[in-house]
C-alpha cells in the first residue's frame, strides 16, 4: 500500500502535488491501460494520461514536462504528481509494493530442512528457505533472505539485508556486502581458470586460495559466475550492477556503480573503473586497465587499455563516433570492391 501523503513526503521535492486528494491510497502499481481505481500509474505522455483517465487511479505520476494542469486532469484521477524523472520515480516508490520477501517467509522463519551448521552465525530476522547450506563458522547478517537449495560455505560472510535467490552458491570464504540482491543459479567463488602446462603437454590445475569480495548494494543476475582470486581476491565494487549469463574471472576488479549488461565476459586481472558501462555480449580481455567512466558499445571487444573516460565501440575497438562509421563502411564493402574492380578493369590494371 502506498499513500499520497507518503508520495508527497518524499525528500528535496522529488515528487511536485498538483492536484487531488492527499487521503488516497493504492493497493497496486499497474500499466495505465489497465489501471484501477485504486491503482499507482506512472505516465510519459499524454496518451497514457487519457487511458487512465478512463479508468481512473488513486495516485498518477506524470512527466513534468507534460506541464498538466489542474483543469486538465482527469476527473477519475484522485491525486496527480509531478517528476522530473519517471524512472526514479520509479525506484523511489515501488518498492512499496516489492513483496519479494514474502516468497521467502512463507515456510515462516527457517524451513526444517535448512541444513545450519553448529558454527554458522545467524541474525535477526534471517529467512532460511527449504534445503539451502549454511556452512561451519559462516556469517548471514539481520534481515538476509536465503532462497531454497542456496548455498553459503564454510567461513563465508553475507551482509545485512541481503537476498540469495534460490540455487545461489556462496564459496568458502566469500564475503557478500550489505543491501545486495544475487539472483537464481548465480555461482560466486568458483575456481578461476587457471592452469600450468608441462612438458607433457596436460594443463596442471593452479589452485585458487583467493576469495571474491562483493560490496554494498550490488545487483547480480541469473546464470553469472564470478571467479575467486588465486590468492587474493576478486572485486565487485559497491554499487555495481551485473545483469543475466555474464562471467567475472579471477582476479579481477570491477569499480564502483557500473552496468555490466547481458552477456558481459572479461579475462583475469583486468581492472574496470568507476561507473563503466556497457551494451551487451561484450568482452574486455586479461591484463587491462580500463579508466573511469567508460562506456562501450555492445558487442564490443577490449584488447588494449583505455587510459581516457568516454564512449567506444567496435572490434577493434575504436571511439564510439569512428567505430560507427567503420560499422556503417562494413556494410558497404561489396559495393566498394564492385566498384573498385570496375575502375582497376577500365584502367587496365589487373
Amino acid at each position: 500500500m502506498l499513500s499520497a501523503r507518503a508520495v508527497a513526503d518524499q525528500p528535496a521535492n522529488q515528487f511536485v502535488f498538483v492536484a487531488g486528494d492527499l487521503d488516497s491510497t493504492a493497493g497496486d502499481c499497474r500499466l495505465p491501460q489497465d489501471a484501477t481505481a485504486g491503482s499507482l500509474v506512472f505516465v510519459s505522455d499524454l496518451e497514457q494520461l487519457a487511458a487512465v483517465g478512463a479508468s481512473g487511479a488513486a495516485i498518477v505520476i506524470a512527466r513534468r514536462e507534460l506541464k498538466i494542469t489542474v483543469e486538465a486532469m482527469p476527473p477519475s484521477v484522485r491525486c496527480l504528481f509531478a517528476v522530473a524523472s519517471i524512472p526514479m520515480a520509479m525506484a523511489t516508490l515501488l518498492p512499496a509494493f516489492d513483496a519479494k520477501r514474502a516468497r521467502f517467509a512463507q515456510w515462516g522463519d527457517r524451513h526444517p530442512s535448512a541444513v545450519v551448521h553448529e558454527s554458522a552465525v545467524i541474525g535477526r530476522d534471517v529467512l532460511l528457505g527449504p534445503y539451502c547450506v549454511i556452512g561451519a563458522g559462516a556469517t548471514i547478517g539481520e534481515g538476509c533472505c536465503v532462497g531454497s537449495h542456496a548455498v553459503v560455505e564454510n567461513n563465508a560472510r553475507i551482509g545485512a539485508r541481503t537476498t540469495l535467490h534460490p540455487h545461489v552458491f556462496v564459496g568458502s570464504g566469500c564475503i557478500v556486502g550489505e543491501d545486495c540482491e544475487i539472483h537464481p543459479h548465480t555461482t560466486i567463488g568458483s575456481d578461476g581458470f587457471g592452469y600450468a602446462v608441462g612438458p607433457s603437454g596436460r594443463p596442471q590445475k593452479i589452485p585458487h586460495l583467493g576469495i571474491v569480495t562483493i560490496g554494498d548494494a550490488v545487483e547480480i543476475g541469473g546464470n553469472c559466475s564470478i571467479d575467486r582470486g588465486t590468492l587474493a581476491s576478486t572485486y565487485i565494487r559497491a554499487g555495481a550492477k551485473i545483469d543475466n549469463i555474464c562471467h567475472i574471472a579471477h582476479n579481477c576488479d570491477l569499480g564502483e556503480d557500473g552496468f555490466y549488461t547481458a552477456g558481459f565476459m572479461m579475462a583475469g586481472s583486468t581492472t574496470i573503473g568507476k561507473r563503466f558501462m556497457t551494451g551487451g555480449n561484450s568482452v574486455v580481455s586479461a591484463h587491462l586497465t580500463i579508466a573511469d567512466n567508460v562506456v562501450l558499445a555492445g558487442r564490443s571487444t577490449v584488447t588494449n587499455n583505455i587510459t581516457e573516460s568516454g564512449q567506444y565501440g567496435g572490434y577493434p575497438l575504436q571511439p564510439l563516433k569512428d567505430a560507427l562509421k567503420t560499422l556503417v563502411s562494413l556494410g558497404q564493402l561489396n559495393d566498394i570492391r564492385r566498384n573498385l574492380n570496375r575502375v582497376m578493369k577500365q584502367l587496365g590494371l589487373s
